[in-house]
């Protein structure tokens, strides 16, 4: 992780943006991906009023899990038929305390969360915020197949990778 500092420039040159999803289940992990390239957007964090929000509008259905099953499986638990695309939207970016930090709004499965002060890492291929999602906070009921022997865990890890 490298922290904030005085000589960072005040922007930064988004090229793509990365969201995961995965978690736990009683036969081992998964991670869905959602990977979008060749941006070009400017995140600004020098504390200017009237800062540009990020939006993304994803489609559910670009979501990679790795195996046609999973992929399946994962999308029939979003509700991806009903609900076609995730939006993200990062405002309020700035340093606070060393640490870069946003104003994090999801929408889910018709589900609007508010993550304020969401702490980013920054790393060499970008920033990344991390957060923890409940199937019981999105109102979903966490999967089960083949009558319960495999179950997935409550909690669902979510990554947002802002990368440069």
């Amino acid at each position: 992780m490298i922290r904030a500092t005085t000589s960072d420039p005040g922007y930064f040159m988004i090229t793509q943006q990365q969201i995961t999803v995965s978690g736990n289940t009683s036969f081992g992990d998964f991670n869905c991906r959602y990977r979008n390239e060749g941006l070009r957007d400017t995140l600004v964090y020098s504390g200017f009023k009237g800062q540009k929000v990020m939006y993304f509008r994803i489609p559910v259905k670009d979501f990679s899990c790795g195996s046609f099953l999973i992929n399946k499986d994962f999308k029939s638990t979003i509700k991806a038929d009903t609900y076609p695309h995730a939006e993200v939207q990062v405002k309020n970016f700035r340093i606070d305390k060393g640490h870069f930090k946003c104003d994090l709004l999801v929408d889910l499965v018709g589900k609007k969360l508010e993550f304020p002060g969401l702490e980013f890492l920054k790393r060499e291929d970008g920033l990344l915020g991390r957060l923890q999602l409940s199937f019981e906070r999105l109102d979903l009921e966490a999967p089960k197949k083949l009558g319960g022997l495999i179950k997935v865990e409550e909690t669902l890890d979510l990554e947002v990778l802002l990368g440069f």
